[in-house]
């Protein structure tokens, strides 16, 4: 009964989650690893319960701390107490409570149920799994775990199943990151006046570097797409040499908020010497850090996460005098 009740728990847990919020959706993925037994061999006889198994899982992601995850793993052919050169096998289901940990890093907790086939019988399971996730990109996610299967029965000895893998999951779905763009208010064109003398223009200047492409991972390093994309604001600053240049480093909420102003600080002044190395005048460049004290997006989704990292710049309106 208390076997059945684990798995009603699961069920329980996929009913809850499909009422919540829709997020990035469907993976599946595979693993591979060691799976060995405790309690399978007896004190006389052969016995062999140290293999190599192999896995598939499929599972929805509600949430980036809620999923629910299916399995099926194949744990080795063993020998021991009432079991000869059988396979063993498991179907596994589970809640999946995720902790985003540091930018792509996250740690997870399973607690579900497994049916067990082992050698000539089945039996109904334990599960419990811990792990650790790495975001290689938006879509493949690698992934190191440890799963226990407890209370697998015959007729002879009650042993359970530990099953160490590496593996890998693709996740479907996901909206690329809009472009970065320049966001700029049009010129207006001067009416013909009977004099010669130049009109003035009022002109604001914005431009975005998200810091998934602007910045080495967890660091104030420019990348060459930066690099490439601050080539406008250079040329920009050099057409108009009384611009003046605001720049404001970002962060999401994942760790300390010390850490976090420290690093959008960073970024922001990685900015400002880029522009000084091209030409630009420090007396014309300030740079901030906010770190994560002004999102754009929610910090529950990774995709909200992605937007907040990011430095933002600014040339504030000024007047120029266009030249014929």
């Amino acid at each position: 009964m208390k076997k059945l009740a684990v798995v009603s728990m699961s069920l329980l847990a996929v009913s809850t989650a499909s009422m919540a919020s829709m997020a990035d959706g469907i993976y599946v993925g595979a693993k591979e690893g060691a799976s060995w037994f405790n309690g399978a061999c007896s004190s006389s006889g052969a016995c062999d319960d140290n293999k190599i198994g192999l896995g598939g899982f499929v599972g929805y992601e509600m949430t980036d701390y809620l999923g629910i995850e299916a399995g099926y793993d194949y744990l080795g052919k063993i020998v021991g107490s009432g079991i000869n050169n059988r396979s063993v096998s498991a179907i596994t289901l589970a809640p999946k409570f995720s902790l985003p940990v540091y930018d792509h890093f996250s740690a997870y907790l399973k607690t579900g149920g497994a049916y067990v086939d082992y050698g000539q019988e089945q039996d109904m399971s334990y599960l419990a799994a811990v792990g650790a996730e790495y975001a290689i990109n938006r879509h493949l996610t690698a992934r190191l775990e440890y799963q226990k299967l407890t209370d697998i029965n015959n007729d002879v000895v009650k042993a359970n199943n530990n099953f160490i893998t590496l593996g890998v999951s693709y996740k479907f779905g996901g909206a690329e990151p809009e472009p970065v763009v320049v966001r700029e208010e049009p010129v207006a064109e001067p009416e013909p006046e009977p004099v010669v003398a130049p009109q003035p223009v009022v002109h604001t200047y914005k431009k975005s570097l998200n810091s998934s492409d602007s910045f080495a991972l967890n660091s104030a390093v420019l990348t060459d797409s930066a690099k490439t994309h601050l080539q406008e604001v250079i040329t920009f600053m050099n057409t108009y040499p009384q611009a003046m240049v605001t720049i404001v480093g970002h962060t999401d909420s994942t760790g300390s908020m010390k850490y976090n102003q420290m690093l959008s600080e960073q970024r922001a002044n990685a900015v400002a010497t880029y522009l000084e190395e091209n030409g630009i005048d420090s007396t014309r460049i300030m740079a901030e850090g906010k770190g994560e004290l002004e999102p754009i997006a929610s910090n529950e989704t990774r995709m909200g996460r992605e937007q907040n990292r990011r430095v933002d710049i600014t040339i504030p309106e000024f007047e120029y005098k266009v030249v014929e």
